[in-house]
């Protein structure tokens, strides 16, 4: 390793390893262990198949025990480190689906682009080439790439592979915001989830056959079918949250849902030690985070069921640290 790129990695506040006994001092792995996690890697995975809620199958790869621990030991000591772009708003620390709806509130036009298959659309080579740019040389920028890939693709399941594919969609994220930028239009992207938002309906419109473009160039493929354009006549939704005079939320169809299912358990018609129940304990959490509005009625909901049904256990479905 050169001068040049020991000041690189420094400068990033990253780990300096030229050398396998340098990665085996540094993560306190032996360097058997690190070989054969690396160089034997696929080993090292249970594949299997999931639904997608919009159809279709999600292929997941989870890392073992062991493989997933030392993802992780590069994920928080090298990738963490590194910056992504503005437009970013997903799997970055700090940020979630709440700042993305955020972005848009204003918007009289929300257009929805979805890019097909994004994490197995990521090369081993791009993967590659994220840690030989930030100052590794070629053997301690292989080793991570085993560690990171499976099948020469970023599998789905690791803990390595949101951040990888932000940082190899800065490229994309910045070309499509320099784009857009020009013409008052709002950016955002949640990872394989792009959004697009403007006051004027036509120009947001137009922009799909030059974004298409953008991401086949980087090496990506729009799911077309789920493009979605919406006005003033249609629900815009970010996320899964539904945007609405200057402000976000779960929206009025999954508001009714929950408090359905909260009327159910303090009916006794779903059993406190039910999966239902843990997912409504869940939700109220979740709902807690992205529409405080909403979050604020269902708790007094829950108290008035609560002394009418003389049921104290529906408490229980209360987040900690909620007055009573």
């Amino acid at each position: 390793m050169n001068a040049q790129s020991k000041i690189q990695l420094r400068f990033h506040n990253l780990p300096v390893i030229e050398t396998l006994e340098d990665f085996s001092d540094i993560t306190h792995i032996s360097k058997y262990s690190l070989y054969h996690l690396s160089k034997e890697s696929y080993r090292y995975y249970k594949c299997y198949e999931i639904p997608k809620k919009s159809g279709g199958k999600r292929f997941v790869c989870q890392p073992s025990y062991r493989l997933k621990g030392l993802q992780s030991w590069v994920l928080v000591n090298i990738l963490n480190k590194l910056s992504t772009s503005e437009s970013c708003v997903g799997f970055e620390k700090g940020t979630s689906i709440a700042d993305n709806a955020r972005s848009h509130v204003e918007a009289n036009t929300v257009l929805n682009m979805d890019i097909k298959d994004f994490f197995p659309s990521i090369t081993r080579n791009k993967v590659f080439n994220v840690f030989k740019s930030i100052g590794y040389n070629n053997l301690i920028s292989t080793i991570l790439t085993n560690i990171c890939v499976y099948n020469e693709r970023l599998p789905q399941g690791s803990p390595c592979s949101p951040k990888l594919a932000n940082l190899i969609s800065l490229k994309m994220d910045i070309r499509i915001q320099g784009f857009v930028g020009k013409r008052g239009i709002t950016y955002t992207r949640y990872a394989d989830d792009l959004t697009f938002s403007g006051l004027n309906p036509n120009s947001v419109a137009r922009i799909i056959p030059i974004i298409t473009q953008i991401i086949n160039e980087e090496g990506f493929q729009v799911n077309e079918k789920k493009n979605r354009i919406a006005g003033s006549s249609r629900a815009k939704i970010v996320t899964g949250l539904v945007l609405s005079e200057g402000e976000f939320g779960i929206g009025r169809n999954k508001y009714k849902v929950l408090r359905a299912k909260i009327y159910q358990i303090a009916t006794d018609k779903v059993a406190l030690e039910s999966k239902e129940f843990e997912s409504v304990k869940g939700y109220l959490a979740f709902l807690k985070s992205v529409d405080e509005k909403r979050y604020k009625k269902v708790i007094y909901y829950i108290k008035n069921l609560s002394k009418i049904n003389e049921n104290e256990t529906l408490i229980e479905i209360l987040p900690k640290n909620t007055e009573v």
